[in-house]
């Protein structure tokens, strides 16, 4: 008889008045923002859509498009979805199927997504043009926006019937993005959860993993963990388990490495849970114990983490947090020998840049980079901040990383030692004993309150705190 078995899983409860609450405050703003153009208007999102597997009777697995997820929950594909702006009622319609698509798949009933998902109404596909006959609205609105990631927009309501209706296809990309750039206090309890739990996979990965092991182990116990204890089925993005000198690909996704003795080991790596994203990034020595030159590196990376979460606070604009990251990453290379020249010329000529080339953060929510970064009202995109994700004032109920990293990165490295302007501010001999340390990246989820920010991950931090969490000891008493 198995004495060990599989313990019960521990999920979040999402509360029922969950998508009632995000329509009530979308709609408030709404309101607000479009004035008496609203009256008598609906509002008319499109949800994802199926996509058949070539030769093959199975499809692809695709995600709810996350607005259509954000306002209403719904999680089935081929579906539509409409807000009643003057009485504030929401209708989904949904696909009719067949006999033989109900006997291969679960199938709902109108009346059973009703009170699934607490709407007010729930109608076929086939019976939006009925509705909209019958209401008579003056104005729909529908969803149309460039991303700032993909630079793609989403595919609207492309019915015939829909041409004998007036149209706006300016105003609710900024509302409906602008909202999700706050999130509501339900909102901040599930990432609160969902960083809690990858926060314990970290954790076990550190605890776990030893030279020998593969990269794709840390994989796979991460999600393990996530997945049989709360539930996280997916990722919210591919995770990145990278040793040695793989730790200088930023987005190193291969995880098919041996992991070998005295190298660094960074794991990007995030849960999911609802559609709710964390994005935790954790370094550590395969053998416990930084090396010199390891430390060097990894206590910079600290350092500029923990200056840019002292200067948080509402009214911050992220841009300069960049800047201040910038600046003290440049301090310690100096510091450690690895760049030359006056302070005022390393800044000036972007220096730093060879070795920290990506932005500082990234909004985060429903999306691992969310929504709203560059927003229309928003500081716009400077050509000297181009990495930069967001360059916004920080607000109450914003969420956001916190991602300083330095790294040794062969080719970006190798292009500069033949700029004049760029080789006068490198000591390449010292700089090539630090390429075996690859990258460090310590990146944290953080939530602005009013009283400041609230880091949403508990991973350790510190030297002496990761290298007491690979012996397994408790290293949350470690104060240092």
């Amino acid at each position: 008889m198995n004495t060990d078995p599989i313990p019960f899983p521990q999920e979040y409860v999402i509360p029922e008045d969950f998508h009632q609450n995000i329509r009530t405050r979308f709609l408030n703003f709404f309101r607000y923002t479009v004035g008496d153009k609203a009256r008598n208007s609906v509002i008319m999102l499109k949800g994802a859509e199926k996509i058949n597997k070539h030769d093959e009777d199975q499809q692809y697995r695709v995600e709810q498009e996350s607005n259509f997820h954000y306002l209403f929950g719904v999680d089935f594909l081929n579906c539509y979805a409409i807000i009643d702006v003057d009485n504030a009622k929401s209708i989904v319609f949904v696909p009719q199927y067949d006999s033989n698509y109900k006997m291969w798949n679960v199938v709902l009933n109108n009346d059973e997504i009703k009170q699934k998902f607490k709407l007010d109404d729930v109608f076929y596909n086939e019976e939006i043009e009925s509705w909209l006959s019958n209401r008579k609205p003056s104005l729909i609105y529908y969803f149309y926006g460039i991303d700032d990631y993909s630079h793609h927009s989403l595919p609207i309501p492309d019915f015939p019937f829909l041409q004998n209706y007036n149209s706006d296809y300016d105003e609710l990309y900024y509302i409906l993005t602008e909202c999700r750039v706050r999130k509501t206090q339900q909102e901040q309890d599930i990432m609160r959860y969902i960083c809690k739990i990858s926060s314990e996979a970290h954790e076990l990965v550190i605890k776990n993993i030893r030279k020998g092991n593969k990269e794709y182990q840390m994989e796979a116990l991460y999600q393990y963990h996530t997945f049989i204890n709360h539930g996280c089925r997916f990722t919210p993005y591919e995770c990145i388990c990278a040793s040695g000198t793989n730790g200088s690909v930023l987005h190193y996704e291969e995880n098919q490495k041996t992991i070998q003795e005295r190298e660094l080991i960074l794991n990007d790596m995030g849960g999911k849970f609802y559609g709710y994203c964390s994005d935790i990034t954790v370094t550590f020595p395969s053998d416990g114990r930084f090396t010199q030159k390891q430390a060097i590196i990894y206590n910079a990376v600290l350092d500029t983490q923990k200056q840019v979460h002292n200067s948080l606070k509402v009214g911050v604009n992220w841009g300069d947090m960049q800047l201040l990251a910038e600046r003290t990453i440049t301090k310690h290379l100096f510091n450690a020998g690895l760049i030359k020249g006056q302070m005022e010329d390393l800044i000036k000529n972007s220096i730093c840049r060879l070795f920290f080339p990506h932005g500082l953060g990234h909004m985060l929510g429903l999306r691992t980079h969310d929504v709203g970064g560059y927003n229309k009202g928003a500081p716009p995109k400077l050509p000297e901040l181009s990495q930069l994700q967001f360059r916004r004032d920080l607000d109450v109920g914003m969420i956001f990383t916190n991602e300083p990293g330095i790294y040794f990165i062969e080719f970006i490295l190798q292009e500069a030692y033949k700029d004049p302007n760029k080789m006068k501010f490198l000591n390449k001999e010292r700089i090539q004993e630090f390429m075996h340390v690859g990258g460090v990246r310590l990146e944290d989820d953080i939530l602005l309150t009013a009283n400041g920010p609230e880091i949403l991950n508990d991973v350790p931090r510190t030297i002496k705190q990761v290298e007491a969490c690979w012996r397994g000891e408790d290293w949350r008493q470690i104060n240092d």
